[in-house]
Order: C-alpha cells, then sequence, then structure tokens
C-alpha cells in the first residue's frame, strides 16, 4: 500500500483479542483503516470499515487495567464499530493520539454527512447567534455537565455511550440553548447532516436508520466523543486541523515533577547497532530536564526507560558526510529519514522516522533545546 493514497499513517498499539498489546502499521483511507503487520508490508491483518462506526478519546477502560496490561494510559482512543465491538489503540503520546482521533472522526463524519439528503440543506440559524456548532458540541460532550451518555439495551445488544433522542432535547431546554423543542431537534438536525451525531440503529447496529431527527426513544452517538479535559474544535470538520497540547490534559502533580513538559512523543525505529538491525522503540522529547527518552514500545511505560541528555549531544542531519559512495536510491532516501545524535564522547544515537515529514517535526524541536541546553551552561 502506497502511503500516497493514505490520509494517515503510522505505528500503533493495538490491543488484540489475546489481551496483549501488538505493534501495528495503519494507514488511514477514505472509508476504511487498514492493519498491516509493519511499515510497507503488503500481508493485512485487518481492515476497519468506518462507516457507521465512532471514535471516543481518550479512554480509560477497566478491562485494560489488568496487573499485567500497564498499557492503558493517555495516549488509548477507541473506535466502536457498527456492529458494537470495541477496538483499542495506544499512540505514542497526547498529541498523536488527537490527531489519530481526529483524522478517524473526520473519516466518520465525512462518510455520515454524505449519506444524508443534500438537496434540502438545514442551516444552523435560529440558534446561531449565541453559539457555533463547535460550542454546542463541546458543551454537549462536557464529562461533567454535558448530555448524559449511558449504556442502553436494545433487542439483546448493548449500546454504550449513547443517549436517546428526548435526552438531547431535555439537556437543551435545561441549559436555555433553546426555548422551544423544536428548535432542538432542528439543532440536532443539523449535527446529524454534518455528521457529528448518528442514529444508533437498534437492529444491526448500522448508521441511522433514519435521516430525520426524533425527539423520542431512538438512540443516538457522537461521531467523535472528545473526553479530554480541554476541548477543542478539532471535531469540527468545518475548523482546521488543531489540537490539544500535552500541557493542557489532567495530570497529578507527581507525574508532572517526575515526567516534566513533554514536546514530543512518537514511535521511531531505533539502530540497535551498527551491525544490527533496527527496533521499533517509544521515544519522548522534554523540556524540563532537556532530555530524550526511550524504550522499547511493550515496555513497562511506569518505569523510565533509557536517557539521553541533550545537553551533552549535538544533533545532526543524516547529510552527505554520512552517505557512503555508491549508495543506490532507495539506500539514500532511507538516509534522508535519519536522524544522528552525537555526544560529547562520539558516541552516536540513530533513530529513523516514518518519513521525511516527520524528521522535519523532530528536527528543529531537537535542534532548539539543544540550544537552550546549551546556552544555559
Amino acid at each position: 500500500m502506497e502511503d500516497g493514497t493514505s490520509l494517515k499513517t503510522g505505528f500503533l498499539l493495538r490491543y488484540e483479542p489475546s489481551k496483549r498489546w501488538k505493534l501495528r502499521w495503519f494507514a488511514l483511507l477514505e472509508e476504511q483503516l487498514v492493519c498491516t503487520h509493519k511499515l510497507h508490508h503488503s500481508m493485512v491483518v485487518d481492515i476497519i470499515p468506518l462507516e457507521g462506526a465512532s471514535v471516543v478519546c481518550p479512554i480509560t477502560d477497566p478491562q485494560l487495567n489488568t496487573p499485567n496490561n500497564t498499557h492503558s494510559f493517555c495516549g488509548t482512543f477507541k473506535i466502536t464499530t457498527p456492529g458494537g465491538d470495541e477496538l483499542f489503540f495506544q499512540a505514542a503520546g497526547k498529541h498523536d493520539r488527537d490527531m489519530w482521533a481526529h483524522a478517524v472522526g473526520a473519516v466518520i463524519r465525512a462518510l455520515s454527512g454524505s449519506k444524508q439528503d443534500s438537496q434540502q440543506p438545514i442551516p444552523f440559524t435560529s440558534f446561531r447567534a449565541t453559539a457555533n456548532v463547535t460550542e454546542i458540541l463541546g458543551a454537549m460532550q462536557d464529562p461533567d455537565a454535558g448530555v448524559n451518555l449511558g449504556s442502553h439495551v436494545r433487542n439483546g445488544a448493548v449500546h454504550k455511550n449513547c443517549f436517546t433522542g428526548s435526552a438531547v432535547v431535555d439537556w437543551l431546554v435545561r441549559w436555555s440553548i433553546i426555548r422551544k423543542r423544536d428548535d432542538g431537534s432542528a439543532m440536532i438536525q443539523t449535527l446529524l447532516k454534518l455528521g457529528h451525531v448518528q442514529e444508533v440503529d437498534i437492529n444491526d447496529g448500522a448508521l441511522g436508520a433514519s435521516k430525520k431527527f426524533s425527539d423520542g426513544d431512538k438512540l443516538y452517538r457522537f461521531s467523535s466523543l472528545n473526553l479530554g479535559a480541554k476541548r477543542n474544535s478539532y471535531y469540527d470538520s468545518t475548523d482546521s486541523e488543531t489540537s490539544s497540547s500535552e500541557d493542557e490534559e489532567d495530570e497529578t502533580q507527581e507525574n508532572k515533577l517526575r515526567k516534566g513538559k513533554v514536546l514530543k512523543a512518537s514511535f521511531l525505529a531505533k539502530k540497535k547497532s551498527i551491525r544490527k538491525d533496527w527496533r521499533i522503540v517509544r521515544v519522548t522529547l522534554r523540556e524540563n530536564p532537556p532530555s530524550i527518552e526511550y524504550s522499547r514500545v511493550l515496555h513497562d511505560h511506569t518505569k523510565r526507560g533509557k536517557i539521553i541528555d541533550v545537553e551533552e549531544v549535538n544533533t545532526e542531519e543524516a547529510k552527505n558526510d554520512c552517505l557512503a559512495c555508491g549508495q543506490d536510491a532507495a539506500e539514500t532516501a532511507r538516509l534522508k529519514k535519519r536522524i544522528v545524535l552525537k555526544d560529547r564522547k562520539g558516541k552516536c544515537y540513530i533513530f529513523k522516522t516514518k518519513d521525511e515529514q516527520e524528521k522535519l517535526e523532530w528536527l528543529p524541536l531537537l535542534q532548539s533545546l539543544s540550544r537552550k541546553a546549551s546556552a544555559a551552561q
């Protein structure tokens, strides 16, 4: 599969039926999420259709918090399939998690909206003076004061994170967002048309059996449910792509002191040694203290990984002096994705990004932090 046909690609940990996390390579397409064993691998592990699905981010699920499982943390999000299956994924950090949730949510909304009748668009009119789409969604999804989400049993099937049509209109009236129930129905109809809200079909769990909102007992859910401490506009398909920064998330004071501010975190390949092959590691860049922490992907994240002191290294791009004569085009392209860190004793740490774009995201942060550390000495 070529990356050029994908909306987003990258490594994620996936919670397998064996109750273990497995590192997989994912490619997000216009209608589905494709899972393969590794980067550019032709063997497809799974294809997840996204029409009628929903994404919840972040997620902390009791079934994942077992003594032998230490990977349930703020980088986890969940995709619920139309049939009600829950699939858990873990990104390298909060920023990466939000970007995946954004991208998956945008695909789900696009698929939902494309199924709506577009001949007679319903404008966001009578209630637009007091709130826009993003503000309404943020208020509805507030964990404390938002629409009450629950599990509903219909025809023997359990549907989670759902609400009835009458319940959401009750909420709009209670908070004086609208005055008449008809206005509330029109508002949710608009959100249905935009793909932010879906009707849950109680027969098979597929995307809404009806295009018209019902102020009654029909079940609905958000196509993208943002449960973060800071809700932003990345669930509104009409807005530009943004995400909450790591320091906006709720975190205990102990964790802040232990971890410091995270500037970037992602899964990168690291060269074990000159003679050995690459392995995927979780790499975290922290501002205070200025350091790079890396550990094996399946390493217990409650323990510290190996630390590289930014004050002791110089960041280098893999320039011409790293290229041996006679390298073919494929090898040259691979070298362009490498980041080389060299400490004062001459020891090299070689990391490889998934593409040149990701390298351009890492290098300025590394170089800026290295300069700041040197100036502070």
